[in-house]
């Protein structure tokens, strides 16, 4: 059967209930004039498709009666995509195009979605947690807001354009980093990836900060002054001058490593908090405005700019990912060697999953 005609199936990894993820067939879904169908290269996992396994629901909201969808059941998770075009009803000059499908929808009408910040949008959906994403066969993707993949970058490599683009954007909400000294608290993907950038784009010094040994070692060989976290404010003072990071990266969730980040940041500087729990933290007012700190959420990202800039940089050789890769597996492997492997081994980073099953010569 053609995948596009409407009475094809697929498999697809759809999240159920907490600790519910299965891999089922439902319909391939169909693109609108406005859409694409990609073809489902590679997927990664992200530490927010782990919360949700575990703890959801957060973010991910299940389909509604007659919502493309609802009849399987489940919502298809995955927001670290790259895939081919394989049908474009309105533009068919883009079948066979590599893209990277930006997960980010907007209404399209709101005042934030006209000022172009669809991060923003009261009514934001996310394709992987309010629509179906790409754990699957074939996933549907906005055709204005997908960026083409050059040819010569590997699936294993483009996944990571997603994680880039929100360390892109983190980056650029700390402000000028030339000459400065930044530290960054939790070493997962998204924490590597901004301490290579922060040093890419000027940064004297990044210190880095994470209990696992295996991450701070990667941390190292990449520049960074790695530590434990127990001697990160030592070890940032000494590389600082006495004065503190100009900025800070937390990436780790811990409110209270939030809440330190803030109350130990230098003055004048700033505190991007890109990881969270759903929990309260307490935040020093007192120093925050005394102190002339400012503290930044970053969690959106845009097409045009971040996700862009990203494949420019996966593209380049700029930023290293290969190291960050520890398995590449099939989708009816996603709970055992996906999500529990994650939950229970602090020193794996990413598991890719091949929709296909072609995972032969990858892994650790």
């Amino acid at each position: 059967m053609s995948a596009v005609d409407g009475t094809a199936t697929m498999a697809a990894a759809r999240w159920f209930a907490r600790d519910e993820v299965r891999v089922v067939e439902v319909d391939v879904p169909r693109a609108g004039a406005a859409q694409v169908l990609v073809r489902v290269e590679a997927v990664g996992i992200c530490g927010t498709d782990l919360e949700e396994y575990r703890e959801g629901p957060i973010s991910v909201v299940l389909p509604r009666e007659g919502d493309a969808g609802s009849t399987a059941g489940g919502r298809t998770l995955g927001h670290e995509v790259v895939g081919t075009v394989i049908d474009s009803p309105g533009d068919p000059t883009l079948v066979g195009q590599r893209v990277i499908p930006d997960v980010v929808v907007g209404c399209g009408d709101c005042w934030w979605c006209r000022r172009h910040e669809e991060g923003l949008c009261p009514d934001l959906q996310v394709r992987g947690m309010h629509l179906d994403g790409g754990l699957a066969t074939f996933m549907l993707a906005d055709v204005a807001t997908c960026v083409p993949v050059p040819d010569h970058v590997g699936p294993d490599v483009a996944v990571f354009a997603e994680p880039l683009a929100v360390a892109v954007r983190a980056l650029a909400k700390a402000g000028p980093l030339h000459g400065a000294t930044v530290a960054v608290t939790g070493l997962g993907t998204i924490g590597l990836l901004v301490g290579q950038l922060a040093l890419r784009q000027g940064a004297a010094h990044v210190v880095a900060s994470d209990p696992s040994e295996r991450k701070r070692s990667l941390a190292a060989g990449w520049g960074m002054a790695a530590t434990h976290p127990e001697g990160l404010e030592t070890l940032l003072r000494a590389r600082s001058g006495g004065r503190g990071a100009a900025g800070r990266g937390e990436g780790s969730g811990a409110p209270a490593v939030a809440a330190q980040a803030l109350a130990r940041g230098r003055s004048g500087g700033a505190v991007v908090i890109v990881g969270f729990k759903p929990v309260g933290s307490e935040v020093a007012l007192l120093d925050l405005v005394l102190g002339e700190k400012r503290i930044l959420g970053s969690a959106a990202h845009l097409w045009d700019s971040d996700v862009a800039a990203a494949v420019g940089l996966l593209a380049s050789g700029s930023i290293e990912t290969t190291p960050l890769v520890s398995d590449v597996i099939g989708l009816h492997d996603i709970v055992t060697a996906g999500f529990e492997r994650l939950a229970d081994d602090p020193d794996v980073l990413k598991v890719v999953v091949r929709p296909d099953g072609d995972v032969g010569g990858h892994g650790p």
